[in-house]
């Protein structure tokens, strides 16, 4: 019994010696560089983003085509609120999240 144990020993020894992880590798020659990043969009309907920093709070334009339709005002140590631009009219209405009901209001056509 006591040979059957170092007998099992053994092969497990030599079992474990004969792996080797080395020979199944492949060595990769022509790896090619990395793809170039580019910052600019070609989505012609993307926001535009002004950030400007005035009397210690920041405000966040968003513009698509030249238009202002929405503007993020960030106070000194205040909560941060959005005024979206109605385009039924001039008036600006405010929402304290963005977790207000936008109904689409697409232009069709304008003089």
């Amino acid at each position: 019994m006591k040979n059957l144990f170092w007998l099992v020993c053994l092969m497990a020894c030599v079992s474990i010696t004969n792996i080797s992880f080395a020979e199944d590798t492949d060595v990769l020659d022509d790896i090619p560089p990395p793809p170039v990043i580019n910052y600019e969009s070609g989505y012609e309907g993307e926001p535009e983003i002004t950030i400007k920093k005035k009397d210690g709070e920041f405000i966040e334009e968003y513009r698509v085509n030249g238009q202002l339709y929405m503007m993020k005002v960030t106070p000194d140590n205040m909560p941060s609120y959005y005024l979206y631009k109605n385009t039924s009219g001039a008036d600006w209405i405010r929402y304290n999240s963005l977790e207000f009901a936008i109904v689409p209001q697409w232009v069709i056509l304008s003089f």
